[in-house]
């Protein structure tokens, strides 16, 4: 009888032991067919049983991109029991035809992947994507562009700037005030009606003079209709930075370097007439050290004006900072100058300025 017990508690044990869940799903692809890009989130519930012996438990589901979100059960289901992977794509902004997956893990170190397809219809008019208009039937997505950064030894760098013909007619794109930091190319030459046409914008870094935060602008014009134009001004920023990255270790311990007296510069209240402080610049380096520029973006409230932009070792010179109050329009101005030089351990240092009126 013993034997009989024992042999009944040990197959008992054995089948605990090897008890396993078991994730079952009725499909596992849904197709969505044609949706349109308006109606925003297209969902799915892919529906599974535990078809195993012991509880299932899914411990994540990841998509294959950001585009796709999904949601699942968190807790424990028992042999038997069911439930629903929800899957949503955001359609919206998407359009053309795709195809996605989320793999599901669970307790049983198994993965089973989903999918996802269908053709998202695209809703948005050339209004809508081509915001900008500047007349004679053109328009535009943007009328400013970012170069970042630039640096004059390496090599230009391009942006595109992309137009729609809404007229009836076709357009050829023509420049004004066009600086030789920039090189223009239009494709095509004439932009057929109802068509898209695109410019190639290129920071000729080689050709650029300025240092530090640069920002300058060029009109686009229709050929033959320049007086119907508006709001056809596109601007274009940079911030040139010097390349100190091929200096040896040597040159870099051999370079000028720059140290001014202070760095925070505070003109009082109730000032009537202009106000003047100084900063000294010194090289404390073992080679002349040159200023590039002194960045201002308040000139006319601002003045600045420095003694030398080349300074010998050991020597300084003096940056005259005026204030000039009828032109400050606020109550408390902080405003900041950047100090760029050929220091490449701190190429700019930042002199922060406050001026109460």
């Amino acid at each position: 009888m013993k034997k009989v017990l024992s042999i009944l508690f040990l197959s008992a044990f054995v089948n605990v032991l090897w008890a396993t869940a078991q994730i079952t799903f009725t499909k596992t692809t849904h197709d969505f067919g044609t949706i349109s890009e308006s109606d925003g989130d297209a969902t799915v519930e892919f529906e599974f049983t535990n078809t195993g012996d012991a509880p299932l438990l899914i411990l994540k589901a990841a998509s294959s991109c950001g585009c796709t979100v999904p949601d699942y059960p968190h807790q424990p289901l028992r042999p038997g029991q069911g439930g629903v992977v929800k899957v949503t794509y955001h359609a919206k902004g998407r359009p053309g035809p795709f195809q996605k997956t989320v793999t599901i893990y669970d307790n049983t170190q198994k993965r089973t992947q989903v999918t996802i397809l269908g053709n998202v219809v695209s809703t948005t008019t050339p209004e809508d994507t081509y915001a900008n208009q500047m007349g004679a039937g053109l328009r535009s997505k943007t009328r400013s562009m970012n170069f970042f950064d630039v640096y004059p030894n390496r090599p230009n760098r391009t942006r595109t700037l992309q137009f729609y013909n809404e007229s009836d007619e076709p357009i050829q794109l023509t420049f004004r005030g066009v600086s030789k930091n920039i090189g223009l190319e239009s494709h095509p030459e004439i932009i057929q009606p109802k068509q898209e046409g695109k410019v190639l914008v290129t920071f000729l870094t080689s050709n650029s003079k300025d240092w530090g935060l640069h920002q300058e602008t060029f009109e686009v014009f229709v050929k033959g209709k320049e007086t119907k134009m508006k709001n056809n001004v596109v601007t274009v920023m940079a911030d040139i930075w010097e390349d100190f990255s091929e200096m040896s270790r040597k040159q870099r311990d051999n370079a000028g370097e720059i140290e001014v007296d202070k760095t925070q510069v505070t003109f009082g209240p109730g000032a009537k007439m202009n106000q003047t402080q100084t900063i000294t610049i010194r090289n404390t380096g073992k080679s002349k050290l040159t200023i590039r520029k002194v960045g201002n973006d308040m000139p006319e409230v601002f003045k600045t004006k420095l003694e030398s932009n080349v300074i010998k070792p050991g020597q300084s010179t003096t940056l005259v900072i005026t204030y000039v109050p009828e032109q400050n329009q606020v109550e408390k101005l902080s405003h900041h100058l950047m100090i760029i030089s050929n220091d490449p351990s701190n190429s700019r240092v930042i002199v922060n300025l406050q001026a109460d009126k």
